[in-house]
C-alpha cells in the first residue's frame, strides 16, 4: 500500500472506530455500572438478573446476525451510491425486528418462571427460591424494552453502515446517562426515588430505552439527508428475488449468532448447576470483559464497514490489503489489552465489596483466564464479523463458529459442571479451547481470499 493508501485507511479506521468503540465503551459501562448496583442486593439478586439479562442479550444476537449482514449490503450499497436498494433494505430490517421482539416479549412477559428455570439448576432450594423471586420481577418489566431496544438497533445500524456514526454514538451516551441516574435513584431508593430494587433496574432500562429510541426517529423524521427519507411505501416494490439474495447471505448470519447465544446460554445453565456464586462471577466477568471488548467493537466493525464499501466499489485488490492490515491490529491490541487486563485482575475484583469472598476470588480467577485468550478471541471476531461477512462468507462463518462451540465448548462445560468439583475458573479455562480450534479454522480461511465478492454485482 502507498503512503497515501495508509493514511486514508488509518483515518478511515478512526473516522468510523472510535465512535463506535465510544458507544460500545459506553454501553459496556452500562452494563457495569448496573451490575455494580445490583451487585449491592446481594449474590442471588444478581444472579437472578444476570440470568434476565441474558435472554435480553439472545434476542440482541439474532438481531445482530441478521443486521449485520443486512448492514454489509447497505455498506456496499452506499459504497454504489443506490439509495433505493439501501431504502429496501432497511424497510425489510424493520419488519423481521418488529416480528423478533414481538415474539421474544410474548415469551418472556408471560412465561418469566419458564425462563428462569431453565438456568436456576442449583441444589441449594432457599437459593434456587429467591433467584426465582427476583428472576422473574426483573423479566415481566424489562421484556418491555425489547421494542425500544430493536428500534433503536435497526436505525443504528444504518446510520453506521452509511458513515455516519457520531450521532447515534451521542444517543447512546444520553441513554447511557440517563439509564445511570434511574439505577442511582431506583434500585436503592436515591434522590426521593422509592427503593425498587432489581425491578428498579428494569425500570430504567425500560424508560432510557424508549428515549434513545425517540430521538433517533425525530433524527429520522426532520433530517433532510435522502438516505434517511425512507419511504416505507417502496415495500410493494421489493420483489422474491431481492429477498432472496438478502437471505441467502443473512440467514447463516443469524443462525450463526442465534446458535452462538445458544451456546453462551448453554455455558450459564451448565455453571447453573455449580451455584449463584459461579453465575454472580461469570456475570460481572462478562461485564468487564464488555469494557475489554470495546477496541475490538470498533475495530470489528469498521473493517465491515470500510472492506464492504472497497468490495461495492469492486476494489477487490485494496480490500485484502485492508483485511490484512485489520487482522494485524486486532491481534496486536488483544495482547495489549490482555496484558491490562490480567495486571488489573486483582484490583476490579477488590472493587465488588457487597458480594461474598468467594465471588470475588472466582472473578479474579476468570479475568486473569480470559487475559490469555483475549489475543485469540479478537482475532476471532474480527474475521467472523468483519472480513468473512463484509464478503458474504457467511456461511463458513456459521461452520466455524459453529462446531467448536456445540462439539466442544458446551459438552465440556456440562460434563465439568455436573461432574468435577473443579473450580470455575478452571472450567473457564478448559472450555475457551474452542476459541483455539476457531481461530485456525478463520485464519485459514481469510488467507484463501474466497471471501472476497462483490455482492452487489451477484
Amino acid at each position: 500500500m502507498s503512503s497515501l493508501q495508509n493514511r486514508d485507511f488509518y483515518r478511515k479506521v478512526l473516522k468510523i472506530g472510535i465512535p463506535i468503540a465510544l458507544s460500545q465503551l459506553i454501553s459496556s459501562l452500562l452494563s457495569v455500572i448496573d451490575t455494580f448496583m445490583v451487585s449491592g442486593l446481594g449474590d442471588n439478586p444478581l444472579a437472578a438478573v444476570a440470568i434476565g439479562a441474558n435472554f435480553g442479550f439472545f434476542l440482541i444476537m439474532i438481531m445482530f446476525g441478521f443486521l449485520s449482514e443486512l448492514g454489509i449490503f447497505i455498506a456496499q450499497y452506499w459504497g454504489s451510491k443506490d439509495i433505493i436498494s439501501i431504502h429496501k433494505v432497511f424497510t425489510i430490517t424493520i419488519i423481521i425486528g418488529a416480528i423478533f421482539s414481538s415474539v421474544f416479549f410474548a415469551i418472556v412477559h408471560f412465561n418469566p418462571d419458564f425462563i428462569i428455570s431453565l438456568y436456576n439448576n442449583g441444589d441449594n432450594a432457599v437459593e434456587q427460591w429467591w433467584i426465582n423471586y427476583y428472576g422473574v420481577r426483573y423479566l415481566s418489566i424489562i421484556s418491555f424494552s425489547y421494542f425500544t431496544m430493536t428500534a433503536s438497533f435497526v436505525i443504528m445500524m444504518l446510520m453506521r453502515s452509511v458513515e455516519r456514526v457520531i450521532f447515534p454514538t451521542v444517543v447512546s451516551v444520553l441513554t447511557v446517562l440517563l439509564n445511570t441516574f434511574l439505577n442511582y435513584g431506583l434500585i436503592n431508593g436515591n434522590m426521593g426515588f422509592p427503593a425498587l430494587g432489581v425491578e428498579g433496574a428494569a425500570i430504567a432500562t425500560v424508560i432510557s430505552g424508549a428515549v434513545g429510541t425517540l430521538i433517533l426517529i425525530l433524527f429520522m423524521v426532520f433530517t433532510k439527508e435522502e438516505v434517511y427519507k425512507v419511504k416505507f411505501r417502496r415495500v410493494t416494490t421489493i420483489t422474491k428475488e431481492f429477498i432472496a439474495k438478502l437471505a441467502k447471505k443473512s440467514l447463516p448470519v443469524a443462525i450463526n449468532e442465534t446458535i452462538w447465544e445458544l451456546g453462551m446460554s448453554a455455558y450459564l445453565m451448565a455453571i447453573g448447576f455449580i451455584s449463584a456464586e459461579a453465575i454472580a462471577s461469570v456475570q460481572i466477568s462478562n461485564q468487564i470483559m464488555g469494557l475489554v471488548w470495546v477496541a475490538n467493537a470498533g475495530l470489528s466493525t469498521a473493517c465491515a464497514i470500510m472492506i464492504g464499501n472497497k468490495l461495492g466499489e469492486n476494489n477487490l485488490e485494496l480490500a485484502k490489503q485492508w483485511g490484512k492490515k485489520f487482522v494485524s491490529l486486532s491481534f496486536i491490541s488483544g495482547v495489549f489489552l490482555g496484558i491490562i487486563l490480567f495486571m488489573s485482575a486483582g484490583p476490579i475484583s477488590s472493587v465488588f465489596t457487597n458480594n461474598s469472598e468467594a465471588v470475588r476470588e472466582n472473578l479474579k480467577l476468570i479475568l486473569m483466564v480470559f487475559s490469555f485468550y483475549v489475543p485469540i478471541k479478537f482475532s476471532n471476531a474480527l474475521q467472523i464479523v468483519g472480513t468473512l461477512r463484509a464478503g458474504g462468507d457467511t456461511r463458513f462463518a456459521l461452520i466455524a463458529e459453529i462446531i467448536p462451540l456445540w462439539m466442544v465448548g458446551v459438552p465440556l462445560a456440562f460434563i465439568l459442571s455436573i461432574n468435577t468439583s473443579l473450580p470455575i475458573y478452571v472450567i473457564i479455562a478448559i472450555i475457551n479451547v474452542e476459541e483455539i480450534i476457531k481461530f485456525v479454522f478463520v485464519l485459514k480461511r481469510f488467507f484463501s481470499y474466497k471471501w472476497v465478492k462483490n455482492l452487489t454485482l451477484e
